[in-house]
């Protein structure tokens, strides 16, 4: 388990380090061009987005309530910005309702200054609202419309699937390439292959399965 792997690397490594050294950040990395291109989120350095940085925890924000950085909290938001420091995977979250799960994500995009779209999904979830179709367009042609997920991918922004386990099987498959290694989405309608922009984020959160009905393991 990450405790037993923790109190390995403490035992060794940190044996005489306090907690606030430990988590003194590094040097701040370079981007070449500015070295002002990440945030920091103790101790870690998250890359940083095209939008300002907003932090709840701070200051008010028009409909949105004050993020409140409890202890758990806390410990939650070092886990999550750990896994986004590790590299552009995708991150799943999985907890009892109202834990906060999708509200760590957003919190978090906003102190790196990300634009989030969140896709809530249920049972009857289409795959054409994540990948997209054919539909009229302003002038009445038809032509190919980019779902919400494609339009992410296109432009660089966190995405959170919530409720993945609820989803139908078929909008699962379609996410297979873009959650392995290959990192791409096919868009089989218009023979595709849509690659992410740098910035784009994949979070997904769900309820434990079993302890909740419909819930499927993943």
């Amino acid at each position: 388990s990450s405790e037993a792997v923790q109190r390995v690397l403490r035992s060794h490594l940190g044996k005489r380090l306090n907690p606030s050294e430990r988590d003194h950040p590094p040097r701040r990395p370079k981007s070449g061009r500015e070295d002002t291109q990440y945030v920091l989120v103790k101790p870690f350095w998250l890359k940083k987005g095209p939008l300002d940085p907003v932090d709840w925890s701070e200051a008010d924000v028009p409909g949105k309530s004050k993020f409140i950085l409890t202890e758990s909290m806390s410990h939650n938001l070092r886990r999550l910005s750990r896994a986004v420091a590790a590299g552009p995977w995708p991150v799943l979250l999985e907890g009892p309702t109202s834990a906060g799960k999708t509200t760590l994500i957003e919190y978090l995009a906003s102190r790196c200054c990300h634009e989030v779209v969140r896709i809530n999904n249920h049972e009857h979830t289409d795959v054409q609202e994540y990948i997209g179709g054919y539909s009229s367009d302003v002038n009445g042609s038809l032509s190919f419309q980019d779902g919400i997920l494609v339009r992410a991918l296109r432009r660089g922004h966190w995405v959170i699937l919530d409720e993945l386990n609820l989803a139908p099987s078929e909008v699962l498959e379609a996410l297979n390439r873009l959650l392995d290694d290959n990192r791409e989405l096919y868009l089989p309608d218009i023979d595709e292959t849509v690659k992410p922009h740098p910035n784009f984020r994949l979070f997904a959160t769900q309820n434990p399965s079993g302890a909740y009905g419909g819930r499927k393991p993943l």
